[in-house]
């Protein structure tokens, strides 16, 4: 993408936001774990005049994690098996699936024993720019793509509640993933079973498109 997009103006004018924090490592002693990665670059928001907010693209090469932060409980025992069977048990007694308000996704979380996180990497640099958390309550937390109505644009949007936005563009020059990586960051951010089993090395490992 070479040119603005007055993306917000398509979503009637939403508020963006910045990430809820800058760079990656954990101050809590909490094992992190890359359970999804791809190339794509972030996106900045100016507010305009008028009360929008224009999106830009931001010209670094980039990549997208998505991280399990497993909980000191968690990450003290061996190979992530504790996370992994804590969350199978986790699935077998819901009654409400994966997204079913914040309050489900709290528990969830909690007895998956962690949370997820999304960070945004300079390719070039190797450092993490930026730290997205998805709270226990953004039960609504969605990755989607958005039209620009350009042909060939590929801007996702990822928001973690009503106010929490941030836009992004796949880097990588093909376009079949695209589909099946917006799925399983969606399924990361709803079920965090699913990541825990995911970092624990019971279902597939950290992957990227190249």
């Amino acid at each position: 993408m070479s040119n603005a997009q007055d993306l917000l103006s398509i979503l009637n004018g939403a508020r963006a936001s910045s990430a809820s924090a800058t760079g990656g490592t954990s101050t809590s002693g909490n094992a992190e774990t890359s359970i999804l990665s791809f190339k794509a670059g972030k996106m900045n928001t100016t507010l305009r005049p008028n009360g929008k907010y224009l999106v830009e693209p931001d010209g670094r090469r980039g990549e997208l994690h998505v991280v399990w932060v497993a909980s000191p409980s968690s990450s003290s025992t061996s190979g992530g098996a504790t996370s992994g069977a804590t969350s199978g048990a986790t699935t077998g007694s819901s009654t409400s699936g994966t997204t079913a308000g914040g309050a489900s996704s709290s528990s969830t979380a909690a007895s998956a024993g962690g949370s997820v996180q999304l960070q945004w990497k300079d390719r070039r640099t190797k450092t993490v720019v930026n730290t997205i958390h998805v709270l226990p309550g953004d039960g609504d937390a969605t990755f989607e793509r958005v039209e620009t109505g350009r042909d060939g644009d590929r801007v996702y949007l990822l928001q973690c509640g009503s106010e929490n936005r941030h836009f992004f563009w796949m880097q990588d020059k093909d376009t079949a993933p695209d589909e099946d990586l917006c799925v399983k960051v969606n399924l990361y951010m709803s079920d965090p079973s699913e990541a825990a089993l995911a970092a624990g090395g019971t279902t597939t490992a950290a992957e990227s498109t190249g």
